[in-house]
């Protein structure tokens, strides 16, 4: 949680440098409340997500929750926006559903349910996160940004920072600094993918990051999934695939 929080906090320093240095235009309002609501569902599902990697089963609680990631982007813009979803994205729903319902049977042989849960709640922030960072890069990317971190940092980070002994903060520096600029470059590249397609595609094209938690928990850390698990994990980015494919 230390990590999670002060990684926030180094993102949203960062983030504040660079509008120092091109002194944007202030953004419209909408901007600022959008970019905010889209940081704190972000910050929880991202704490959620450090807090399901330090269980076990790296690969899986990744791959559940990237299909989040992609599934309530695609919903919500079918449902609210009219985007019409395609065969092959639906064959992708599908499979991503699959995978969560054995992702549930991998509880019963070595996964932590509440590994699973906290995949599940990092499914939902992070799938709310790209809805409310589409709305809110529609005018003003940067500033979009900016209120994501910064609530994300507020919420997120300060409670992290209160509750964890800040004396272990000198051990996890570099880590949370290396984290810190790797997630809010990530979320820039993510923001910058709106302008040029639906946020549905952006956030499946991003949901594969499974894969490369996968093969570093494999490789790193000599992680190994039960069976199930492993299934499970495999059919969540061919889900994720599908609905990159089909938009």
């Amino acid at each position: 949680m230390l990590v999670t929080g002060a990684s926030q906090v180094v993102g949203f320093v960062l983030l504040l440098l660079t509008v120092l240095v091109l002194r944007p235009a202030l953004p419209a309002q909408a901007t600022l409340v959008l970019g905010a609501l889209g940081g704190i569902a972000g910050g929880l599902g991202l704490a959620a997500l450090y807090r399901g990697l330090t269980m076990g089963a790296m690969g899986l609680v990744s791959a559940i929750s990237g299909v989040g990631g992609v599934l309530i982007p695609l919903a919500i813009g079918s449902l609210v926006w009219g985007v019409v979803i395609q065969p092959l994205q639906l064959a992708g729903v599908g499979f991503a559903l699959v995978a969560v319902a054995t992702a549930s049977g991998a509880t019963t042989r070595g996964v932590s349910r509440e590994g699973l849960v906290l995949a599940l709640i990092a499914a939902v922030g992070f799938g709310l996160w790209f809805v409310f960072l589409d709305r809110a890069a529609e005018h003003d990317q940067l500033w979009a940004l900016v209120a994501s971190r910064g609530s994300a940092s507020l919420v997120v980070g300060g409670t992290a920072l209160l509750r964890a002994e800040r004396s272990r903060l000198g051990e996890v520096a570099p880590l949370v600094a290396i984290a810190g600029l790797l997630d809010v470059a990530a979320n820039g590249m993510v923001v910058l993918a709106f302008t040029t397609i639906p946020v549905g595609i952006a956030a499946a094209l991003s949901g594969t990051y499974p894969l490369a938690t996968m093969i570093l928990a494999r490789t790193v850390l000599g992680e190994a999934l039960p069976r199930l698990g492993l299934v499970a994990v495999v059919l969540a980015v061919i889900g994720i695939v599908l609905i990159s494919l089909g938009g």
